[in-house]
This record gives structure tokens, sequence and C-alpha cells, in this order.
């Protein structure tokens, strides 16, 4: 449909050969890691789905992670402790933490499907263990969300449930546009499952969750159309709520500081601004913002826990890449961590580093052919 169809045959046969080669060695376990956003968690929720098809009894342990890119210390620790004997792991860019993905292949067997612009990358992709997929090498470029390839993974997949959270996944990486099979979503009903994609996207930002996130919980423990009951009635969902609450009251303040500084701004070229909040929401602010200045980059900076970060989006009429640019950078400052796609990526960095990389951030935008 979109993916090579020999890449979803390699994918089912990758894990489904992956399944049964660990009985008699130990009770094998499989754990799903994906990125706690909305593609994350309707990935992860179609990977369960389809493990369950194929009449899986085995263990499946979740592990969400807030950014992928910043997030992986806690989480190799804890992955490697678990010594499953299948990994998958879903918009997670690993191509980074070869060391990782070798211990893993010596305890068993590792899937990735990784939608990220990879630049350099340092797996072991002879490794029999090891099958890593990412459409941007395998597929011309394009970066195919993952909710998308786990939903072509099952069974029965045009159920109007399935369909419901594949709309919520493609909808929060702003892909509905790229495909045509919710016709019979009436526009009252697409919004509403906007409005609830929009919690289950932004509550990564509360990083307060057990190994399995909220969202996922939600999404589970549905097995009919998501808005065919009392939402108000299912505690996960309050729980999303709530938090998306919180999250807005922040954020409204926020923009409206950051909005009053920008409107001082004589015809920028790109829009660079530092905020103080608890949450890490610096890439929520600049999400929105980017939709406000559609020729621009927009960059929106803070430090949390001791480490800086900054998160970058373009709008829909700039052509900057912004991975080159995070890329450019990575050559003249040493960063901790740094990527993601050419529409929004993000880096962070030690103190003094993280200020020299603005400096050199500023300069290849303003070089850039592209620049407004």
């Amino acid at each position: 449909m979109f993916f090579n169809d020999q890449l979803i045959i390699n994918a089912k046969e990758f894990i489904e050969s992956s399944i049964p080669s660990g009985i008699g060695k130990r009770k094998p376990l499989i754990m799903i890691a994906y990125h706690g956003d909305g593609d994350g968690c309707c990935a992860a929720f179609f990977l369960k789905r389809y493990l369950e098809g194929l009449g899986v009894d085995q263990p499946i342990l979740f592990y969400w992670i807030g950014t992928p890119d910043f997030d992986f210390v806690k989480a190799e620790k804890y992955i490697l402790a678990q010594r499953p004997y299948l990994t998958i792991f879903l918009d997670m860019p690993v191509y980074n933490r070869p060391q990782m993905i070798e211990k893993l292949c010596f305890q068993g067997k590792v899937f990735i499907y990784d939608h990220h612009y990879p630049g350099i990358c340092d797996l072991p992709c002879g490794e029999s263990n090891l099958l890593y997929i990412n459409p941007v090498m395998d597929q011309g470029g394009v970066s195919i969300p993952t909710t998308l390839f786990a939903w072509q993974l099952n069974e029965h997949r045009e159920t109007i449930f399935k369909k419901e959270i594949l709309f919520m996944g493609l909808y929060t990486e702003t892909w509905l546009h790229q495909i045509s099979i919710f016709e019979e979503f009436s526009p009252n009903y697409k919004e509403r499952l906007k409005e609830l994609a929009k919690l289950i996207h932004g509550s990564f930002l509360i990083q307060d969750m057990n190994t399995t996130h909220y969202a996922l919980d939600f999404l589970l423990g549905r097995n009919n159309g998501i808005l065919n009951d009392q939402l108000q009635n299912h505690k996960e969902y309050t729980t999303l709520q709530n938090i998306h609450d919180l999250i807005q009251n922040e954020k409204n303040w926020l923009t409206v500081e950051l909005m009053r500084e920008i409107r001082r701004l004589a015809s920028p070229k790109y829009i660079l601004k530092k905020i103080e909040s608890k949450m890490r929401i610096c890439g929520l602010l600049a999400s929105d913002l980017r939709w406000k200045y559609p020729h621009l980059v927009i960059g929106i900076w803070q430090r949390w826990k001791d480490t800086y970060y900054c998160e970058l989006r373009r709008g829909k009429d700039c052509g900057i890449n912004l991975v080159d640019l995070i890329n450019g950078v990575k050559t003249e400052v040493v960063l901790r961590s740094g990527g993601g796609h050419p529409a929004a990526a993000a880096f962070t960095a030690d103190r003094e580093n993280f200020f020299m990389a603005l400096e050199k951030l500023k300069h290849y935008i303003t070089k850039n052919p592209f620049s407004a």
C-alpha cells in the first residue's frame, strides 16, 4: 500500500521466526520499546494486536521513552536487565547505540522500525539476529510514520476500530493528507478523533508513568469503536485529560509570553527563544508556533533537569532540512545527542557547548539557501 511489499514480508518473517526459537532455552520474553508520542503509542497498540493474532502466549513487556534521543540511558539498563529474547523498537533512533543493540542481539533477536533520518548508521546490520527497517533508507527517503507500518502488519486491519487508531496516529504526524481510507468518518467524527489524539500525543510530557504509557493502557483497553462509550468512565482517559489540561494551561501562558517577544522582531529570518518551565515543553511550543510562521525555522529551548534542550520545527513553506542543520552543528560542537526529521528535530548539550551550538545554528540557518 505504502511500503514495498518485501519490507512487510521481511518484517513478518523475522518477527514470526523469532518467537518460537526461544522455546526450550528459557521462557521467552518479548519487549516492545516505543516512543511515547501519538505515533509510538498507536504503533505499540498495533504491534501488540499483531502478536496476539499470531497466537503468541509469551510475556510481552512495554517500555516507553519520552524523547528517544535523550532518554536512553535509563531505558538501556531496564531493557537489558529483562533479558528479552525478542526486542522490538518502534520509532526509536537507536542507529547510534550499536553497543546496546549488540548486547541485545547476544541475548536474542532485535527488530527495529524507525523513520528518523539516521545520518551515519553504526548498527551491525549484517548481524543475523537483527532486522533494521528505515523507510528513509529503504524506501526512497520517505519518512513513513511507525503507526502506518505497524497497522500494515495486522490481518483484518480494515476494521473501523483499527482505522480509528490509525487515523489518530497519522494525525499526530501530520500525515492524514497522504492517505485516503477514512471516507466513512464524518467531519464531526474526525474532529473528535483529533481531540482524543491530542490527549494521547501530548501526555508523554509528564514523565511519571510506569513502563507502559497511560495512553497505551487506554488503547489496549478498547475492543471496539474508540468513541462508542462514555470516555469519562475510563480511568486512563480521565488521567490523559488531566495531563492535557495541565500542559495546555502551561503552554497557553508561555505562548502569550513568547508571542509578545516575537512581535518585537523586525523581519526575522528565524525564531530562537528560551522558555522556563518545570515541564519539558519546548517541543510542543515549537510545534504550535510553526503554524503561525510558515516560512521560518522555529527553535524553542530550555533547561530541564540540568540539561539543555532545543527543539526545532519548520513552517510548512520552509524548505530548510532541520536534520542537516543539526548535522552541521555536530561537525563543530560536541552535542550529547541530536537528530530527527527534516521538519522536526532536536538536540541537547552540556551548558557551555549548548550555547556554542545555538550560535552555530543561527549561522547555518542564515546561510541556508532556503532561508526566509
